[in-house]
């Protein structure tokens, strides 16, 4: 059995973290931007973030990209050093960063006091850091304390994240908020059975050589972060990357050493993601499908029962399960730091 050190703690975390930040989403502010931006003040939005903040932003992405204004996302570091055009007089430049103080982000806010954009909307885990200071929009992901790999910091990025993007979008944001707290409720039931959870993934991965994190759409910013967090708490090399790319080339590694995980994800795909994982499976490769209902063709891992708008929520918990799977089998103690801090100083 494996003890709840603080990382397992923030991962039992989540559900209460989650509403919280529901429940204190400042809608006043983000109809202020909406009001702004349907008079026409900006000419683009420029999402950007680092890490999980900046995987959290994908779903947003995908929403706002409905808008009549260009929309893009940009990691921080690429913003600050080769595409900083992108923001300028009319810009609504939209920080997203659960410590507001990693290096990147504060050279960001550093260089855009000389010629600010239209608006700074920043959503952080610190009010006062520098990015929390500086914001002229400025919101709390209310994640609370954090111990190390990010966990509650991702889910109430994406939540607050998502929120807003159908709120900007003129979406009913009441009845999504209200979905929200009830995945809030099916992700604390999931939780309850983690050491089972985590033992039923043990037994169905068996031995794990090469492993991909596979989706589509919306479930990208899980692939991205399932596959950036066992890195850091497992020390697992493994890959995130979209369904269609992986059938660029890397689906020749199909064979006994392959294990995938693709995720169902939105209805529009669904069927090509399966495609993909029988595709695998026939190659004699190894496909573990991650839905909400099992297919009877598919190993599957079962999802919490959620609406489809608030899917993203939920896809990460089985990825972060499979860190506590890949750090037991690797000896190490889950989530522990031993090369970087919480926070990146350094670029």
């Amino acid at each position: 059995m494996i003890e709840i050190n603080p990382y397992i703690a923030d991962i039992l975390a989540q559900p209460a973290a989650l509403r919280a930040a529901v429940q204190h989403y400042p809608h006043e502010k983000i109809e202020a931007v909406r009001a702004r931006l349907h008079s026409g003040e900006f000419s683009r939005i420029v999402l950007t973030g680092m890490g999980s903040s900046y995987n959290a932003a994908y779903p947003a992405f995908l929403k706002l990209s409905s808008l009549p204004v260009p929309v893009s996302l940009v990691n921080t570091a690429e913003l600050l050093n080769y595409s900083s055009g992108q923001v300028d007089a009319r810009t609504l430049l939209w920080m997203n960063s659960q410590s507001g103080r990693s290096a990147e982000i504060v050279r960001m806010v550093e260089q855009v006091a000389s010629q600010p954009p239209a608006c700074l909307l920043a959503m952080t885990n610190s009010v006062d850091s520098p990015l929390g200071q500086k914001a002229g929009v400025m919101v709390p992901i209310w994640a609370g304390e954090e111990a190390t790999v990010s966990t509650k910091t991702y889910a109430n990025m994406l939540a607050v994240l998502t929120l807003a993007s159908e709120q900007l979008t003129g979406g009913d944001w009441q009845t999504l908020r209200q979905s929200m707290l009830r995945a809030a409720d099916a992700i604390e039931t999931y939780l309850a059975g983690w050491q089972e959870r985590t033992a039923e993934l043990d037994a169905l991965l068996e031995r794990v050589d090469q492993l991909f994190i596979l989706g589509r759409g919306p479930s990208m910013g899980a692939v991205w972060n399932g596959a950036l967090i066992n890195k850091e708490a497992a020390k697992c090399a493994f890959e995130g990357m979209n369904v269609a790319d992986f059938r660029h080339g890397p689906l020749e590694l199909a064979g006994p050493n392959l294990t995938v995980l693709i995720f169902e994800g939105a209805p529009r795909t669904a069927s090509l993601n399966r495609a993909l994982a029988l595709e695998v499976k026939a190659l004699g490769g190894k496909a573990i499908w991650l839905a909400m209902q099992p297919d009877p063709a598919l190993p599957t891992l079962c999802l919490p029962p959620v609406e489809e708008s608030v899917r993203p929520l939920v896809e990460i918990l089985p990825l972060q399960l499979l860190t506590l799977v890949m750090a037991r089998r690797n000896g190490l103690e889950p989530g522990k730091f031993r090369h970087i801090d919480k926070i990146t100083t350094q670029e």
